[in-house]
């Protein structure tokens, strides 16, 4: 009586866990020394016992590694978008600097050619000048001497006159008078446009003088800001680019680090990730199993 439970009792579970293994113990139930089919039944419970807590812990190095890796994917993750963020903006940046002293140092070079037009010809003009100015002076000067040689020679003239007799030449003395009236005040006329020219030279010359200097120190305070805006960029383009480096190698630890993250997830998937049964099924049924092999051990007893 006592065998026929048992032996159905194995049946029964062999049909409702599909194990040949509680088959094979229920023919063995069916001959066997009761003592043998005892141990047996022992061997089992602590082979499923021994398999339970394997998988216990394995579930609890699963567990505790797949949490920390995918803890370690996150955060790397997150740190690589973000320095990838900064070493964007920091070329970015750097792109922008390096442009804006490419066009400030072509600034500077107009302003250089410029300033050098300008001063070629401000240097014709001031030649021009030195030698219109002498020109005008030397003939100012030539026509005051013509006017004063013109005088003193008329006045010679006119004591010669005064010293002949009143009537032989009364006419011819009056002539000369009225000619030498008429040539002096053309040499006068003469010597005030010479001397007008001049002083439209001088004018000319100054009003240049000060226009070009304008300019010229215009150009210069431009260029000295420029230059400034120049070194102040280059110095941020230098920053700029200690601090990329060092974001770029960090990336590119970081990626270094996140790929052997996601190499080890993918290392533990296969000894992790259940594909039929459930974790919390299998223990579910082993420990049926095991309950039904104390059964059987009751029916033993």
């Amino acid at each position: 009586m006592v065998r026929t439970h048992l032996v159905q009792k194995l049946k029964d579970m062999s049909h409702k866990f599909g194990s040949s293994v509680f088959m094979q113990m229920a023919g063995a139930a069916t001959s066997d020394p009761f003592v043998k089919i005892r141990n047996l039944i022992e061997e089992m419970i602590a082979k499923l016992v021994q398999e339970a807590q394997a998988e216990a812990t394995q579930k609890a190095f699963c567990d505790k590694e797949m949490a920390e890796s995918s803890k370690a994917q996150a955060d790397k993750t997150m740190r690589g978008e973000k320095l990838q963020a900064r070493v964007d903006t920091a070329s970015s940046r750097k792109a922008e600097l390096e442009a804006s002293v490419k066009t400030l140092e072509g600034q500077i070079a107009d302003l250089d050619k410029a300033t050098a037009e300008a001063t070629k010809i401000r240097n014709e003009e001031h030649v021009t000048y030195v030698k219109a100015s002498k020109d005008f002076k030397d003939a100012a000067t030539a026509v005051e001497g013509a006017i004063k040689v013109l005088k003193e020679f008329y006045d010679n003239q006119g004591s010669f006159v005064q010293e002949d007799s009143e009537e032989d030449q009364p006419e011819l003395g009056g002539a000369k008078s009225d000619a030498s009236h008429a040539i002096i005040s053309i040499l006068e006329m003469s010597g005030e446009d010479f001397t007008k020219l001049l002083m439209e030279t001088e004018t000319e010359e100054s009003e240049a003088v000060d226009a070009f200097e304008t300019l010229a120190g215009d150009n210069k305070v431009s260029k000295a800001a420029k230059q400034a805006e120049i070194k102040g960029s280059l110095s941020e383009a230098k920053s700029i680019s200690v601090s990329l480096k060092d974001n770029e190698e960090d990336l590119a630890s970081t990626g270094k680090e996140l790929d052997a993250v996601n190499s080890y997830i993918d290392e533990l998937k296969p000894q992790c990730e259940t594909k039929v049964m459930s974790h919390a099924e299998k223990k579910a049924r082993r420990e049926a199993e095991i309950a039904g092999l104390k059964d059987a051990l009751e029916i033993l007893a």
